[in-house]
């Protein structure tokens, strides 16, 4: 089946608007005029800004694990593993911006308002906890591993925030340097 255009351009708009300006800041209005679409347009595909919210989210979600599946080595030792992993971030945050985590921006400013934006967050990080932490069963590493690099990867994605990318980048190899586990 054909995505429509005009829908996707609503999603593309408002995912950019959204990741610069925080959701609350931007109203349907902005969105309509960066797609350059009807008001009749977006209601036809969305019955309200809530429901683009949790259809970017699910989308950004699927395109985040992709990149992980597709460049995250599972194959070699835990080490390969974490450097994988930390490349793999890295470059998500590269393509994506510096401007910190959408789904943490999404559960401050929806928690207690709008509960399904704020499972959608919470089921987030949880489903990369586990993804990470299932990874981690073939390498026989302690199970506090997958906490660990999931601190690591929030942290980078903080502090890719206010320092240069570049340094962060060197400094995420640093400390996968001194990681500390054995394969078994």
């Amino acid at each position: 089946m054909k995505k429509s255009q005009k829908r996707e351009a609503i999603l593309n708009e408002a995912e950019k608007l959204f990741y610069q300006h925080g959701f609350h800041a931007i109203g349907v209005k902005a969105i309509l005029a960066q797609a350059e679409v009807a008001p009749m347009t977006m209601y036809y595909h969305f019955t309200s800004k809530e429901e683009v919210i949790k259809e970017i989210l699910v989308r950004r979600e699927n395109q985040y694990f992709e990149l992980l599946a597709d460049k995250t080595n599972k194959s070699d030792c835990i080490h390969s593993y974490i450097e994988s992993l930390l490349h793999a971030h890295l470059d998500w945050i590269e393509a994506e911006g510096t401007n910190g985590c959408l789904f943490l921006r999404a559960k401050q400013e929806y928690e207690g308002v709008n509960e399904e934006i704020t499972s959608i967050t919470r089921e987030h990080k949880k489903t990369l906890l586990n993804r990470i932490e299932n990874d981690l069963k073939a390498f026989r590493v302690p199970g506090s591993l997958g906490i660990q690099l999931s601190i690591i990867l929030e942290g980078l994605t903080s502090i890719a925030q206010i320092q240069d990318l570049e340094e962060v980048k060197e400094a995420a190899m640093n400390l996968r340097n001194s990681i500390r586990v054995s394969d078994k």
